[in-house]
């Protein structure tokens, strides 16, 4: 069984306002970086959509065992509780169950910002390269 680490990061601009994502696996001693400009959302969204495109790319790369690491306490604790109150998140936190399906095992943890640097520069590089 695969298991991996998963690291996700948004970056967000305020003038122009715009956001990408940036997540890294760590993977049996390999590191795999993916990102992407995402344009005009903010900050939570941009975190809530790093968390959907990264369990697509986990999927893709056939990992059934997860353990995640982000510093978005917002996205952390509606997955670990299985609720938010925020209409905005609820269709995202929706998409995230149903991905949750093709794992055998996810686990989610917050971590402090200093802890992901690696997925906040891939995040910070597809703002300022938007490719």
């Amino acid at each position: 069984m695969m298991m991996a680490q998963l690291f996700i990061d948004a970056a967000t601009r305020q003038n122009p306002f715009e956001s990408s994502i940036g997540y890294v696996f760590k993977i049996d001693g390999q590191v795999l970086e993916f990102g992407q400009y995402l344009g005009e959302l903010d900050n939570h969204e941009a975190e809530w959509t790093g968390l959907i495109k990264a369990l697509e790319q986990a999927i893709l790369l056939d990992i059934r065992t997860l353990i995640i690491k982000s510093d978005a306490k917002v996205v952390v604790d509606a997955v670990s509780k299985k609720y938010t109150k925020n209409l905005k998140f609820k269709t995202y936190l929706e998409q995230y169950q149903l991905l949750e399906q093709h794992f055998d095992l996810i686990l989610i943890d917050w971590i402090p910002r200093d802890q992901n640097k690696h997925a906040d520069h891939v995040a910070r590089h597809y703002l300022n390269h938007k490719n």
